[in-house]
């Protein structure tokens, strides 16, 4: 978001779909010069937050009627200053009753005017301090900043191949859109991270310049250190040269770890495969273990074996977030055959769409940036909303598909049934 400073600006905070956050209006108001965007998301609660910590001006709230209403209510407990103005899809005057006795200022009717919508925001402001004068009250708050304990999220797949890394800088850069808040990405594939490749980014200062220094983490080397995406991600690079590997271990990642969490809503890490004294202390550390896994007997059985070393080793079950990537794909294995082998429930899918893909990634280019509007991006979006608190589907299937999957295929045009092979598992 552009950074505003004079006292005329209107700070304001919006609230919309998940899959409808790059709408043209919420593109409008960031670039007014009137108007400073502190924040833009797509997640209910994540709203209810933002609120709390900006404490803008105005509200705007782009959602159902149900949780138009739910917001404004929320956002009269934890910000009672803050004006609400709702965005209904259709001309409705039992709904506009219904959010004029909830407490909005205004209600428009979309399709929005960028004029029309501008002039509401001043409009609500002007009679708000008109008011404040006339009974004695100052004027409207400035945003107060509130500290934070970020949720770790770690991102690793159980073998290579399987999408980890694309997972991660996605999810990161998701969470930054639908959130409005700040996220970091670290790259702890230690050796040989991709993270900067993706994202086309360089700098000679890498993790490993926090762990030789993880005593003393401050703002000013986080702020060397970490590099700026133009999505608004901070991002931790993976060292450069696979011998500086050495130099890292549990105490290191955990300061790490820690003055991110300190500094940041969210922190994604791209972790690598390998269950070494870095990867369990990040499991143990993380609020989610996001496992990344494909529709392949290789994938598939890699993924079994790593939930039952989670389950040796004390990792609580609902903490696992089992994600399948490049799913619905040709000739997969089916979504009920992957659920019963597995014996663990596919939180989410992301399909497989090969040419956006792969243009993002020899672009150094984020999906949901070069193609904003692709099935895939929406799927990120939508798991970013769900990790972030909202209540939304993450299995995302075409029309033509049951929530079981390609079942429905006939014989010879779906992959025959499989075996993992192992030890207790009855088939």
């Amino acid at each position: 978001m552009a950074t505003h400073n004079r006292s005329s600006v209107i700070r304001v905070v919006v609230v919309a779909p998940a899959e409808a956050i790059d709408q043209e209006w919420i593109r409008a108001l960031e670039a007014d010069p009137e108007i400073a965007l502190v924040a833009s998301m797509g997640v209910l609660q994540r709203g209810i937050d933002a609120v709390r910590e900006h404490q803008p001006h105005v509200l705007v709230i782009d959602r159902p009627l149900d949780q138009v209403e739910q917001l404004i209510q929320a956002a009269a407990a934890v910000a009672p200053q803050t004006l609400c103005v709702a965005i209904l899809p259709q001309q409705d005057m039992a709904a506009v009753r219904r959010l004029v006795a909830a407490g909005a200022r205004d209600i428009l009717a979309k399709p929005l005017n960028q004029r029309e919508l501008v002039a509401s925001l001043r409009q609500v402001v002007q009679n708000e301090e008109h008011r404040r004068r006339r009974v004695g009250l100052p004027s409207l708050l400035a945003p107060v900043a509130r500290p934070t304990n970020g949720k770790l999220v770690v991102v690793m797949g159980p073998k290579g191949g399987v999408g980890a890394t694309t997972v991660a800088t996605n999810l990161a850069v998701a969470l930054r859109q639908v959130s409005g808040a700040e996220v970091a990405l670290a790259d702890v594939c230690l050796q040989f991270g991709d993270v900067a490749v993706l994202l086309n980014l360089w700098s000679r200062h890498t993790l490993h310049d926090l762990a030789v220094h993880h005593q003393n983490i401050d703002d000013a080397l986080l702020d060397r250190v970490l590099v700026p995406h133009a999505s608004g991600v901070r991002v931790l690079l993976a060292p450069g040269e696979p011998e500086l590997t050495a130099d890292i271990g549990a105490a290191q990642i955990t300061a790490i770890i820690k003055a991110l969490r300190q500094r940041f809503a969210f922190v994604v890490v791209d972790c690598w495969s390998v269950l070494d004294e870095v990867t369990e202390t990040l499991i143990n550390l993380a609020d989610q273990v996001l496992l990344v896994t494909t529709p392949e007997v290789p994938a598939l059985k890699d993924t079994k074996q790593a939930l039952e070393y989670f389950q040796r080793h004390g990792v609580h079950r609902e903490h696992i977030v089992l994600v399948l990537n490049r799913f619905p794909s040709v000739k997969g294995v089916t979504l009920q055959d992957i659920q019963q082998h597995l014996r663990h429930p596919i939180q989410a899918n992301l399909p497989s769409d090969g040419p956006a893909v792969t243009y993002a990634a020899n672009k150094g280019v984020p999906v949901l940036l070069s193609h904003p509007q692709s099935w895939v991006a929406q799927s990120f979006r939508k798991l970013a909303a769900w990790i972030a608190g909202d209540q939304v589907e993450t299995i995302s299937l075409p029309a033509t598909e049951s929530a079981a999957g390609l079942a429905s295929q006939p014989a010879t045009q779906r992959a025959p049934r499989w075996r993992l092979g192992l030890r207790k598992s009855g088939h």
